[in-house]
């Protein structure tokens, strides 16, 4: 099950983060670490009702913000839909020991009906050049690759589907 995040998960997701940190840096992907993301900014997002996590018998096992904010560095790609307004996905995040059991494509399922149903014309999103499952992830259910933006850690590869 999907729902909206509430304050109490907070340390649930903190936990999750800590776990896919220490796998990603297992696997030499330097993408988070003890800045990015921090509590704060995981606070912010469940504050502001943007985050959602995958339950699975009642305990949280991955997250996912979704919402129109967007790094600045994104103004300079030639996105290929410039309609109406986007949807971006960030932190799609699941639990270290809960990997190759379909979350993340639930959650990616979630987040396009989510857009679907909420009017957006499309799913933007960027992908650290380095994790090459979350590339995969993304290419493989059809999101397009627009050109790349360079962030604190390195090359993001930056990612449309056109709904």
């Amino acid at each position: 099950m999907i729902k909206q995040l509430l304050p109490e998960h907070l340390s649930d997701v903190l936990l999750i983060l800590k776990s896919v940190i220490a796998k990603m840096t297992a696997e030499y992907i330097e993408q988070w670490d003890e800045l990015y993301p921090d509590s704060e900014i995981i606070k912010q997002d469940i504050d502001s009702r943007q985050a959602y996590g995958f339950f699975q018998q009642e305990k949280l096992k991955a997250y996912l913000v979704l919402n129109e904010d967007y790094s600045p560095e994104y103004d300079a790609l030639k996105w290929k839909d410039e309609r109406g307004k986007h949807l971006i996905i960030h932190r799609l995040s699941v639990g270290a020991c809960c990997q190759g059991q379909g979350i993340a494509g639930a959650l990616m399922n979630f987040a396009e009906e989510y857009a679907r149903g909420n009017g957006y014309f499309s799913i933007r999103l960027d992908a650290f050049l380095q994790n090459k499952a979350a590339l995969k992830l993304y290419e493989k259910r059809g999101y397009e690759n627009v050109g790349t933006v360079i962030f604190r850690k390195g090359v993001f590869n930056c990612y449309e589907k056109i709904l």
